[in-house]
């Protein structure tokens, strides 16, 4: 397990992913037969490609994690195992998917492979899949499995995800005008976006307690199998003259005909599968540990869902052959 303490080990929630970038170049490039490619993306921040022959299947993990809270009960970036759980910061989402990638390879080396580890997918608005997909690294790509927390199951159906930045303004004046401000329009909105299967999750407005709001903002997302146009028609006919921001804009995943063998699911989280869908790459998603942990203090994978995924893996190399 000393591969994924390592990896536990790194900070990536802060956006400084040269460490990690480091370890994962050396991982690769002891592997027989892997061409490793650094995509820079920006300053301190960059995907790590690994190209094995002419590859058609694409293995995707992201490199980040969420910030840990304050409710951990131990150092989260410390790796510890007990009663055959393995506790950390990423254990499940998605590190221990990483470990297991990783694992793989090194048992099996491919003929025909592609692995990515991508950025940004916890906190980014333009994430690293999605610059890998606009260059020529996706070229040959006809299929892509996506690492998440599902149990060990194969997925290919989950709901869009959209996020928006919302604006409702009004005239400034004294409050003993009366007057209704931006606030109070923003409040029915809310009410209504509520009602629609919308969470708001902040609201920042108006510039004292005695003065009648000029302009209230708020963010907005959904989770839903609609596509991006219907939303924003949605959000402005039920939303009059609110100035609408598009933040986010994450499609469903709707893999009717999934080529991969096994039984399929459906799950209530998005994943970025659904942008190598969306771009003529037929995905799946599938990863160790439970979405029940995922972002949550004290995070932990099984230990024998690690072992097991590395079995399903190495079957994933063969078959890729």
């Amino acid at each position: 397990m000393k591969l994924l303490a390592d990896l536990i080990g790194i900070n990536t929630y802060e956006g400084n992913y040269t460490k990690m970038v480091d370890y994962l170049v050396k991982r690769l490039e002891a592997i027989e037969g892997c061409q490793v490619h650094i995509q820079e993306i920006s300053h301190n921040k960059a995907n790590v490609i690994g190209i094995f022959g002419e590859p058609e299947l694409v293995l995707n993990c992201h490199m980040d994690t969420v910030k840990p809270s304050n409710a951990w009960t131990s150092d989260p970036l410390k790796m510890y195992e007990r009663d055959g759980k393995v506790y950390g910061l990423g254990a499940c989402d998605t590190k221990g998917n990483i470990y297991m990638t990783l694992k793989a390879l090194e048992e099996k080396s491919p003929k025909n492979l592609m692995v990515l580890f991508s950025v940004d997918e916890e906190s980014g608005i333009k994430t690293g899949v999605k610059y890998f997909l606009e260059s020529s690294f996706r070229e040959g790509i006809g299929r892509a499995v996506v690492f998440e927390p599902t149990d060990l199951r194969l997925v290919n159906k989950h709901r869009g995800y959209y996020s928006f930045t919302l604006e409702d303004t009004g005239e400034s004046a004294h409050s003993s005008t009366g007057g209704k401000g931006a606030i109070i329009k923003a409040a029915h909105n809310v009410i209504k976006l509520d009602q629609l299967g919308f969470n708001v999750g902040i609201i920042q407005g108006g510039t004292a307690g005695n003065v009648v709001s000029q302009s209230c903002t708020y963010r907005a997302s959904i989770r839903t199998f609609l596509m991006p146009e219907e939303v924003v028609e949605t959000i402005g006919t039920n939303c009059k003259g609110t100035r609408i921001e598009k933040r986010f804009n994450g499609p469903p995943l709707i893999n009717e005909k999934p080529s991969f063998k096994g039984e399929f699911h459906q799950v209530d989280f998005w994943t970025e599968a659904s942008l190598f869908q969306e771009a003529g790459i037929e995905a799946i998603v599938f990863g160790a540990g439970s979405i029940n942990q995922a972002h949550s203090e004290d995070e932990f994978v099984e230990e024998w869902q690690l072992e097991e995924g590395i079995r399903i893996i190495r079957d994933l190399i063969v078959d890729s052959k």
